[in-house]
């Protein structure tokens, strides 16, 4: 039975976010995508109209994944100490050699660009949120909100997204600080420890 449009369209997104992990954006163009997938590219146009249309989708769906979904479920926490540890864990196992070459190719692609700036602004602004609803400082919370995220960006920027452990033990910091703040050190102890070193 033929593959569904939408299920052949993921594959190709999949095939793009391993090349761009794997090569970085210098890697992802047509021929590698076709060939990750094993289609030649008569399939490609029959699921995209142009390479420009692939790339809207794919980091739309980008988009979606890993960042509209983690808003989702952090939303659905209403521990505000464990909506903050939710997205500590889920930001330690982002795609991170991927998100860097994404990041490079935003600033080639104002399409891409725009979709870039969308995932920043709402990453700051749950993590915002979250801190917010965490620690008695508005001002403060904001502050520890913008750390995390100059310290992803840096994180992926200057080690293609690779020794996760030490970007998660900087975050674990900013966590720290965020509960001591709130009067709630010992509110995260047992998750603490426990999810140092979090895998799939």
């Amino acid at each position: 039975m033929p593959e569904s449009n939408d299920r052949m369209a993921g594959r190709f997104f999949v095939a793009g976010m391993e090349i761009l992990a794997e090569d970085g954006y210098g890697g992802l163009n047509l021929a590698t995508v076709c060939r990750r997938v094993g289609v030649t590219s008569g399939s490609f146009y029959h699921h995209f109209d142009s390479w420009q249309d692939f790339a809207r989708q794919f980091v739309e769906h980008w988009r979606e994944e890993h960042t509209v979904r983690l808003v989702q479920l952090a939303r659905a926490e209403e521990d505000p100490a464990e909506r903050v540890e939710l997205l500590l864990r889920y930001g330690v196992l982002l795609p991170h050699a991927a998100e860097a070459a994404i990041r490079t190719w935003s600033g080639i692609d104002p399409v891409v660009a725009a979709v870039q700036k969308s995932v920043d602004d709402e990453r700051l602004d749950i993590c915002t949120e979250a801190l917010g609803a965490l620690m008695d400082d508005p001002d403060e919370a904001s502050d520890v909100a913008l750390t995390a995220l100059y310290l992803l960006v840096g994180f992926q920027q200057t080690t293609g997204g690779r020794n996760d452990r030490d970007f998660e033990r900087f975050l674990r910091l900013l966590q720290d600080r965020a509960l001591t703040h709130a009067g709630a050190e010992d509110l995260m102890s047992d998750a603490h420890g426990a999810h140092t070193g979090l895998r799939p």
